[in-house]
C-alpha cells in the first residue's frame, strides 16, 4: 500500500469523524435535556411523597392520640370499677 494510498484513507477517516463531531455534540445535548427534565420530574415526585408521608404522619398522631383519650377514659372507668367493688 503506497504512502499516498494511506494518506487518503486517513483524510478519509478524519473528514467521516469531522461530520461525526457535530452530531455527537447534538446528541450530547439532547441527552443532557432529557437527563436535566428527569431530574426536574423527579424532584417534583419526590416532593409529592414527602408531602403524603407527611399527611400520613399527621394521620398517624391524630389516630394515637384519640386512641390514647379512649384508652384513659376506659382505664378511668376500670379504676372506677375496681373501688366499687374494693368497698
Amino acid at each position: 500500500m503506497s504512502l499516498e494510498h494511506r494518506v487518503e484513507r486517513l483524510e478519509s477517516h478524519f473528514e467521516s469523524l469531522d461530520k461525526a463531531v457535530p452530531r455527537f455534540v447534538q446528541i450530547t445535548g439532547e441527552t443532557q435535556k432529557i437527563v436535566l427534565e428527569n431530574q426536574r420530574e423527579n424532584r417534583l415526585m419526590f416532593a409529592q411523597v414527602e408531602k403524603r408521608f407527611d399527611q400520613q404522619d399527621h394521620k398517624i398522631e391524630a389516630y394515637q392520640s384519640e386512641n390514647r383519650e379512649r384508652f384513659d377514659n376506659i382505664e378511668e372507668t376500670l379504676g372506677m370499677i375496681v373501688n366499687h367493688f374494693q368497698k
